[in-house]
């Protein structure tokens, strides 16, 4: 079933059915959430922007915002480290994509949070009032990411490689990329760097191997990544009538692939719900048995970003401070779109400076 699912063209199951379902009416149309050939030009144009490579030119922008952060976190004072890493991740994010820094970001952050999770629906009382949060949050984004079209027209970034298409999109289209770039890139790389400084926190063994050895650093996002996958699901929509594995599933259906439940499959994980970095030194029996950020010819194209950001953020923090937290009751996840997760709680954690 996994192998149907990864291995399926657009025109079986279609990415943009299923993304435009989690967030295409609040963010737009970019190259995750479109299909054939302008998913593939999108895509082509802007991977030169997210190898290893140029992932590690970045580095530099992630440690200023990070140091920047830093100088707030109150020594020994219990610190939600979901709340810490967020305005973080996004910054970079903003920074990298739409050259968008500072203040700025931030006010882009309050629009994206409100068209994440309006909180109240639409139907309820309050319902006019969130449908008005939502415009006025659409609209803020929408500005923004417009004068960054018009401000990196003549800097190396998405805006100057999608003009560089053959068949161009324009302005308009090339903001919706923007917004989604950013919240693909900050969303998912928030998530997993805060559950890894929590697992880290409650796991100090961990943590002094880690400080004492940057390339246990694999090991322990891999396993961060098994247990608290930065997507639930995965969303298709069926663009024509499928037989897979036997199962009829007519056009027009949603098809999911459920990550939180595979990686902790008993069959493939020993102790599947224990926080074991070291079962990571074998890769897991089954192409498609750890598949945190997709797989096949759409897996995240920014995945060498994202995993820069999650170890310069995570090496910077245990420079600095040990963490810890008391065992206690596990935090689980919630949606607010069925896909993108969100800690049920706060993760909370003590930062004590080290020597």
């Amino acid at each position: 079933m996994a192998a149907h699912f990864f291995r399926a063209g657009d025109e079986r199951l279609s990415h943009a059915g299923g993304w435009d379902l989690v967030f295409g009416d609040r963010f737009g149309r970019g190259v995750l959430n479109l299909d054939g050939p302008r998913h593939r030009d999108y895509r082509k144009a802007l991977l030169p922007l997210l190898t290893r490579r140029a992932a590690s030119g970045y580095e530099p922008v992630a440690r200023e915002v990070l140091d920047r952060a830093l100088t707030g976190v109150a020594a020994d004072a219990p610190v939600d480290l979901h709340a810490l890493v967020k305005p973080i991740v996004f910054e970079v994010s903003a920074t990298l994509f739409a050259g968008i820094t500072g203040e700025a970001a931030m006010e882009l952050l309050g629009a994206y949070t409100a068209l994440q999770d309006p909180g109240d629906a639409l139907g309820t009382a309050d319902g006019r009032r969130v449908a008005r949060q939502v415009v006025g949050a659409r609209r803020r984004l929408r500005a923004a990411l417009g004068e960054a079209v018009a401000a990196m027209t003549d800097v190396d970034g998405p805006v100057r490689r999608l003009r560089e298409l053959p068949d161009p999109p324009g302005d308009e289209e090339i903001a919706q990329n923007l917004a989604i770039l950013i919240l693909a890139g900050f969303e998912t790389t928030s998530y997993v760097t805060a559950r890894m400084l929590w697992l880290l926190a409650r796991h100090p063994g961990h943590q002094d191997a880690l400080r004492a050895d940057g390339s246990a650093f694999a090991a322990v996002f891999a396993e961060t990544t098994r247990l608290h996958p930065p997507l639930a699901w995965l969303p298709r929509t069926a663009a024509t009538d499928l037989s897979i594995a036997d199962t009829a599933i007519p056009a027009g259906s949603g098809v999911y692939f459920d990550i939180a439940a595979t990686h902790r499959d008993p069959e493939v994980f020993e102790a599947p719900d224990e926080f074991r970095p070291e079962r990571h030194a074998a890769p897991p029996q089954g192409k498609f048995a750890q598949v945190p950020f997709s797989a096949g010819r759409r897996v995240c194209a920014g995945i060498h970003v994202g995993t820069m950001e999650a170890e310069t953020i995570t090496t910077g923090i245990l420079r600095r401070f040990r963490l810890t937290a008391p065992p206690g009751a596990h935090i689980g996840d919630v949606s607010a779109n069925g896909s993108t997760v969100t800690p049920a709680a706060p993760l909370l954690a003590r930062c004590h400076p080290l020597p």
